[in-house]
């Protein structure tokens, strides 16, 4: 950001200009966003349908659910796979795209902590998920200015907590919603909002 101030002092530009530059980085922003959007729905249709099949199971008393969880580290896979190609790729990255990138890659190895330590303390791991989600999609909705993000992050808030008073397989469905709020619909409403500005 002091990088476009310096510029902007060497053109001397206009208090309009400068408006315009500013709302064109934000846009630029989203828009790389929008392009990857598929992240979101690959991660949140994912957890969401793993969060429901884990409750139905259990609510058939079947043994062993937590092994519909093994999908995750072959998403990861997948993500890193992608994520390279798209980085070769790209030609451009502004400053908002990388502290997007790096918040996300100080998420992905929050979770993966996470669950190493859940392989070796019992404990609940469901509220620092959700509260991990929100961490996410609130920031990330505040650096491009996009609200449905930072609705679903400060719902996430609200889930994290509430999971705390709910027992048992329900605890499940808290999961799936979080997903659902934070990262489902935000990525269709970004997904529409650039439609619409392309029509």
């Amino acid at each position: 950001m002091q990088y476009i101030y310096k510029i902007m002092e060497e053109k001397n530009i206009t208090e309009k200009e400068s408006l315009l530059i500013i709302e064109q980085m934000i846009s630029k922003s989203k828009q790389q966003l929008h392009d990857r959007s598929k992240y979101f729905f690959m991660w949140g249709i994912a957890v969401f349908l793993c969060a429901i099949a884990q409750y139905v199971m259990l609510k058939m008393l079947m043994t062993h659910t937590q092994r519909v969880w093994l999908l995750m580290p072959v998403l990861v896979l997948v993500h890193i796979f992608i994520a390279s190609k798209e980085l070769r790729k790209e030609k451009v990255v502004t400053y908002n795209n990388k502290a997007i990138r790096s918040l996300w890659l100080a998420l992905g190895i929050s979770f993966f902590i996470l669950a190493i330590m859940s392989a070796r303390i019992s404990f609940d791991m469901l509220p620092f998920l959700i509260l991990f989600y929100g961490i996410g999609t609130f920031t990330t909705g505040r650096i491009i200015q996009f609200k449905p993000l930072v609705f679903g992050g400060l719902s996430c808030f609200v889930l994290c907590i509430a999971v705390n008073y709910i027992d048992g397989a329900e605890k499940l469905l808290i999961l799936a919603l979080s997903v659902l709020v934070s990262y489902i619909i935000p990525a269709i409403l970004l997904k529409r909002e650039f439609k619409n500005q392309q029509a």
